[in-house]
């Protein structure tokens, strides 16, 4: 699937570029009438790993709803219990629309790049494992080499300071998209009460 837009993280206009990228695909996918719920996949017992719960982390820290959060480092989702903790998202009355992210690996040219695309992703898939589709949008970032049956150990062995500047990036772009997307859906109903 093709990315919707892709950022480098050394590049000084990533932030605002991904966040106004995630606001027009909030409001595109009708997040202006619905709750947002992001999953944050990944372990701490893993650098690379790492990124899907410092993102969710930072969105806590930076005051998002810690419903529309699930995944952070004092509560990981991964694997073992990806399932059980975004089925409620999916039987939920209100329908949220999840925003999956998640770390990856890919080519040497593509480590420190972040993608948002439409469509749910495959977590795990990068270390052999299969596991249900997440989420209607996704952003992940590229935080090394693939290489194939050595992928576990790459993941094991990525700087953490990428992990983390990627997780600073992502958290703020979606923490400020969802609250534009919000900000906007207030004006409206505030200028007919006037």
């Amino acid at each position: 699937m093709r990315a919707l837009c892709e950022v480098r993280r050394e590049d000084p206009a990533a932030l605002a570029t991904l966040s106004l990228a995630l606001e027009r695909e909030l409001i595109a996918l009708g997040a202006a009438d619905r709750p947002v719920a992001f999953a944050c996949i990944g372990t701490d017992r893993s650098t690379g790993d790492a990124l899907g719960p410092l993102v969710g982390q930072r969105l806590l820290k930076l005051g998002f709803d810690p419903e529309g959060v699930i995944g952070t480092l004092e509560e990981p989702l991964h694997a073992l219990n990806l399932e059980e903790r975004v089925q409620p998202l999916r039987a939920h009355p209100s329908r949220p629309l999840v925003v999956a992210v998640d770390a990856a690996l890919g080519s040497t040219a593509g480590v420190g790049s972040v993608n948002l695309r439409r469509g749910g992703l495959l977590p795990g898939q990068g270390v052999g494992k299969a596991l249900p589709a997440v989420g209607e949008l996704s952003v992940t970032a590229t935080v090394n080499v693939q290489a194939g049956a050595l992928d576990v150990q790459i993941l094991q062995s990525t700087r953490l300071y990428l992990v983390q500047e990627l997780a600073e990036l992502i958290g703020v772009a979606c923490w400020w998209a969802h609250r534009n997307v919000r900000r906007a859906a207030v004006a409206p109903a505030q200028a007919l009460a006037v």
